[in-house]
C-alpha cells in the first residue's frame, strides 16, 4: 500500500468544489515543493502541466482561504500532539515595486513604494520546530491613506492596522479551546504592545 505524500496529508481536508482541483492543488504543491525557487514554468513537468497551474491559480471559484483552512486543520493535528506551542505572529511587506503594470498594489513605506501587507501567524515548537501557518491576513494600504498615519489615533481599532495582532490573537485564542491539551504561547515583537 502506498503511503500518502506530504502534500496528500496537507491538502486532505481542501473543499474546492471539486475534487479534480484538489487533485491538482496536490500535484501543483508537490511541483513547487521539489523546486521552491524554481518559476511555476521550470517546477511543471511540461507546456500543458504549466497551462494547467496558471488556470488554476487563475479560477475566480479557488480561494486562498479554502487552501489554507485544510493546511490549518492539519496544523491543529501537529499542534495537539505537543505539549506546548508558540503562536509567533510578524508581519511582511511584500514589495512588488519592480512590477508597475500589477493592479491592487496599495502603498508602503514610501509614496513610490507598491505592495501588499501580510501578517502571519505560525506555530513552532520551543525547539524551532515549525508546525505551520495558523493565521494570516493580507491586505492594501490605499494611496489616499499615505500621509494621514497622524490621524490614526481618531480611528477605532478596528480600522487600524494594529488590529493584525487582535485578529491574531483570537484565532490562536480559538484553536486553544479546540485542543485544550496543547499550551498555546502567542508571542509578537515590540510593535504588537
Amino acid at each position: 500500500m502506498e503511503t500518502q505524500s506530504w502534500a496528500e496529508q496537507e491538502f486532505a481536508y481542501a473543499d474546492l468544489g471539486d475534487q479534480r482541483r484538489k487533485k491538482r492543488l496536490i500535484q501543483l504543491a508537490k511541483q513547487r515543493g521539489a523546486q521552491p525557487n524554481a518559476s511555476i514554468s521550470q517546477s511543471c513537468e511540461d507546456s500543458a502541466s504549466t497551462k494547467a497551474a496558471y488556470r488554476f491559480y487563475e479560477n475566480s471559484a479557488i480561494s486562498s482561504q479554502a487552501i489554507l483552512s485544510s493546511h490549518i486543520k492539519t496544523t491543529q493535528t501537529r499542534m495537539g500532539q505537543e505539549s506546548i506551542v508558540l503562536a509567533v505572529q510578524d508581519t511582511t511587506l511584500l514589495d512588488y515595486s519592480s512590477h508597475p503594470a500589477t493592479q491592487g498594489l496599495g502603498t508602503l513605506h514610501t509614496k513610490n513604494q507598491h505592495g501588499l501587507i501580510m501578517h502571519t501567524t505560525l506555530a513552532v515548537t520551543p525547539s524551532r520546530v515549525p508546525l505551520g501557518v495558523i493565521h494570516h491576513q493580507i491586505w492594501r494600504r490605499p494611496e489616499e491613506e499615505f500621509g494621514k498615519k497622524h490621524q490614526r489615533k481618531k480611528r477605532p481599532i478596528e480600522e487600524k492596522e494594529s488590529q493584525k495582532w487582535l485578529s491574531s490573537l483570537e484565532a490562536t485564542s480559538k484553536l486553544s479551546k479546540e485542543i485544550p491539551q496543547t499550551h498555546i504561547v502567542s508571542v509578537g515583537d515590540r510593535e504588537a504592545d
